[in-house]
């Protein structure tokens, strides 16, 4: 197994959402070169909200107060030159440094917001 890792990173109480949308739509919010990825012959939009822990870089210890945000997730299923894949329309994420991180090393489409988590024995809450 290669040891090629750069970042770590605990995903939790995680939540796919889907909605059915029509492929010729859905082809036309996507950059040309990606085609939508069908499954019962639509398209699919995901919404996915979740808590992020334990983020760090190989060989730095996770740092309490920067290494947790909540995320939401809008996304898609691609194909590009037969290969599957997610394409992301956005990345919304509580973490300030966070977002910046990921859109000026990553080049990820992350935005700000604010984000409210609770979560009961029997109810999770989760507001954008």
């Amino acid at each position: 197994m290669k040891n090629n890792w750069i970042m770590k990173q605990t995903w939790k109480d995680l939540l796919f959402i889907h909605w059915p949308v029509d492929p010729a739509f859905l082809a036309s919010l996507l950059p040309s070169q990606l085609e939508p990825d069908t499954y019962d012959g639509q398209g699919w939009i995901a919404l996915v909200p979740f808590t992020m822990t334990d983020i760090r870089f190989k060989g730095t210890p996770a740092v309490p107060i920067f290494s947790r945000l909540y995320e939401l997730n809008v996304r898609t299923y691609v194909t590009y030159k037969g290969e599957k894949g997610v394409y992301f329309f956005s990345l919304d994420a509580s973490n300030p440094l966070g977002v910046w991180i990921a859109r000026q090393f990553f080049h990820l489409p992350y935005y700000h917001a604010t984000m409210t988590f609770n979560k009961t024995q029997n109810h999770i809450s989760f507001q954008s």
